[in-house]
């Protein structure tokens, strides 16, 4: 099937894909018009565009790169702070949280229309004809169940394909509370400004519209804009006060997007005493406080279609909230917006200034981006391809004959590409064959850079193929346990990113599961394969003093949005990352602990369901002690790790995994030029192990210590109490 991208160099492509596989909620749907959202799609392509330069250049340009690059040249050499700040921006920057650390293909678009071909939901079937939000402009989408309505008989595909963008209106519009007779203030009416200005006329509202283009001026008023005024030939102020008998506007709604904070400075301006400012399009928030105090004005950010909205469970999951208490959520506001549509109260067809088939749609992007006075909306038409033009197509190599370890990929995402990939990759011992990703936007990058046989976003294609020996799992954290096991009865070796599981019983399972099938299973326990601990482990070898260790986590602050601290998904920072300390001082110390106590909580993040930060104290068989700090409470600038470990009058503190000081040792102190984690080496030893050329570092029962640690860890916060530990795995 065709499906557009934007490049790495920002320019709209058409590629030829997979076919999205339907989900447990949901429906495919074959697209029949897509509706450009020309804000939202021209300003990716210009960041896009924006990436695709230089590190230094970017550097010259941004304060952003500038300020980041240089605190992290604090804490990292200079190859790991170039590196680093690569992969952060790219994260930071990108809204829809696309997983490659670098640019290749971003998928586009999230309002369309079509017809169902395969659904699960109740009330669809075959043949029905929808409007989907936050999908892609492709031939064939994946619709969630609470992103896809029903058009009206007497609505056309497409006026339907502008509910999404009639929804993020709409939802505007709530924000601002607008009642019966009220004068609300529109600033730019371009596409989403316009459907604005209607809606605030179905409600009853007086809407005074503003623009710096008269023809969109004009247009606002033709579609019901009471009073349109232009701040380049008119006092808008004095205009205003006139037409409010001195009062002001009740809200403003500002739809426009500018660099500048002039924009916000305008619609204080305006506003009454009171008001509010509904923020729909970006632009700075800087602004003199006292503005804002002497009219005591309330600013809202109005997010995207409405309540729903970036909640898995209720966009993908399919959960619906309770109407009586959430009346307006993303798709009842989209059904709204059709139904509007169907009874003539919403005219969209006046919006549209073409109709472009898809497989031109550069000619639609460039028409947006060069004549934005004439262009408001435009349409991407989706037909079959009658040849007349050219379709990328993904080549798949012919398949090679070699002895190498033969490996599998389920899951790829930022941390894969970022630290373990490039070693893959270099390593003549190995040989990526297949990578499953969830979509095929992900899938579609992985072919181009990494160039294995095959893609596939069916991750049991990976399972069934016979030359594949090793799977290495790179998946969200409550999908760990389910990948593993299917992968060690499919007879394959596993390699699996942390956690083992995210409930002891998951751990358990895979656990056993590794015993009866006699596969290799390791885990990204990376840590251990560091110089400076292995270092570390060679001094402490033949201690028969007990050691004591004090490790320092540091990470700055985590926003409790990430899917982390979902209890279902992440598991928690405890299961899904602490674990990797834990391990760490497990290996150092190399006894049996017998007795842990934890205190901690949430202490960074309101209304958690699992813990943030720790303090733990383990006690070991030989006397040893390990306390752990953990916690997300430090400053982004400041080091996160500090191991010190004391043993016979002997010490080791290493700093950051860069430096490393000794003490009481025969041995000298260590400075690297670059912080050394192990992945290189983990990579290296997991390879070879496979191949029998060495044991694994880090086994099955390695894991399941550490996970067992993690869920006494919280097991003791809870209890407020010291946890004896009594395990098989310990024998």
């Amino acid at each position: 099937m065709k499906k557009l991208f934007i490049n790495k160099q920002g320019k709209v492509v058409l590629k030829e894909v997979r076919e999205p596989l339907i989900e447990t909620k949901g429906s495919l749907v074959r697209t029949k018009f897509a509706l450009i959202s020309s804000g939202t799609e021209l300003s990716t392509i210009k960041e896009i565009r924006f990436r695709s330069l230089s590190l230094i250049k970017k550097i010259r340009t941004s304060k952003d790169y500038r300020k980041l690059l240089f605190s992290e040249l604090k804490n990292r050499g200079i190859k790991e702070a170039i590196k680093f700040t690569k992969l952060l921006l790219f994260k930071r920057n990108d809204k829809k949280n696309f997983s490659s650390p670098s640019i290749n293909l971003f998928p586009i678009g999230y309002s369309c229309s079509g017809i169902v071909q395969e659904t699960n939901i109740d009330n669809l079937k075959v043949n029905d004809r929808v409007a989907c939000g936050g999908s892609n402009h492709a031939e064939i989408i994946y619709s969630p169940k609470n992103l896809t309505c029903k058009i009206p008989k007497n609505v056309s595909f497409e006026e339907a394909a502008f509910a999404t963008l009639g929804a993020i209106a709409l939802h505007g519009i709530h924000r601002a509370n607008i009642k019966l007779g009220e004068n609300v203030g529109v600033i730019g009416t371009g596409l989403i400004g316009l459907l604005v200005v209607q809606l605030i006329k179905v409600i009853g509202g007086r809407v005074f519209a503003l623009d710096l283009i008269n023809k969109r001026l004009n247009l606002a008023k033709e579609l019901g804009a009471d009073f349109i005024f232009n701040p380049k030939y008119y006092n808008s102020e004095r205009k205003v006060s006139k037409f409010t008998d001195g009062k002001g506007l009740d809200s403003i709604i500002i739809c426009a997007t500018s660099k500048s904070p002039k924009l916000l400075e305008d619609a204080v301006d305006l506003i009454r005493d009171k008001g509010n400012i509904i923020m729909l399009g970006g632009f700075p928030i800087n602004i003199n406080r006292a503005k804002l105090y002497y009219k005591e004005v309330d600013l809202l950010i109005s997010r995207s279609y409405g309540p729903g909205r970036y909640d898995n469970y209720y966009e993908y999951e399919g959960y619906d909230y309770p109407e009586k208490y959430v009346p307006w959520t993303e798709k009842r506001n989209m059904e709204f917006v059709l139904k509007l549509i169907s009874e003539k109260k919403l005219n969209v067809k006046r919006l549209i200034t073409d109709i472009i088939p898809v497989e031109k749609a550069n000619t639609a992007y460039n028409k947006l981006e060069k004549d934005p006075i004439n262009t408001i909306a435009i349409l991407l038409k989706f037909f079959k391809d009658d040849g007349s033009i050219k379709i990328i197509k993904d080549q798949i190599k012919e398949k090679e004959i070699s002895k190498k370890l033969i490996i599998g990929l389920i899951g790829c995402g930022s941390f894969a590409q970022g630290s373990h990939l490039p070693h893959l990759l270099s390593n003549p011992n190995c040989k990526i064959k297949g990578i499953s990703t969830q979509h095929n936007s992900s899938a579609n990058y992985c072919k181009e850079n990494y160039h294995p046989e095959f893609v596939t976003t069916d991750y049991k294609k990976i399972l069934k193929d016979p030359e594949i020996e090793t799977v290495f799992i790179y998946t969200r954290h409550n999908t760990h346990k389910k990948f593993a096991i299917k992968a060690l009865k499919a007879g394959k070796n596993v390699f699996v990113e942390k956690p083992m599981g995210i409930t002891y019983d998951q751990c358990v399972n895979v656990y056993n599961t590794v015993k009866e099938t006699k596969k290799l299973y390791s885990i990204g326990f990376n840590r251990r394969y560091s110089s400076l601990i292995q270092i570390s482990k060679g001094l402490l070898k033949d201690r028969t003093n007990p050691i004591i260790i004090n490790y320092r986590i540091a990470n700055s602050f985590i926003p409790g949005h990430h899917w982390i601290f979902d209890p279902n998904e992440g598991g928690g920072p405890i299961i899904g990352e602490f674990c990797h300390f834990v391990d760490l001082v497990l290996y150092l110390i190399n006894s049996s602990p017998i007795e842990l106590i934890a205190k901690g909580g949430s202490l960074s993040h309101k209304n958690l369901d699992v813990f943030d930060s720790c303090t733990v104290i383990i006690k070991f068989k030989n006397a040893s002690l390990a306390n752990l700090v953990y916690t997300d409470l430090n400053a982004p600038d400041m080091p996160k790790e500090r191991i010190e470990i004391f043993s016979g009058e002997s010490s080791i503190i290493i700093d950051s995994f860069k430096t490393m000081q000794i003490g009481g040792f025969d041995a000298g102190n260590k400075f690297l030029s670059e912080p050394d984690k192990g992945h290189e080496k983990e990579m290296k030893t997991i390879v070879n192990s496979n191949l029998g050329l060495e044991k694994l570092l880090v086994n099955e029962t390695d894991a399941i210590r550490a996970m067992d640690l993690c869920f006494k860890t919280i097991e003791s916060i809870k209890k407020n109490k010291s946890i004896n530990i009594e395990s098989e795995f310990y024998e």
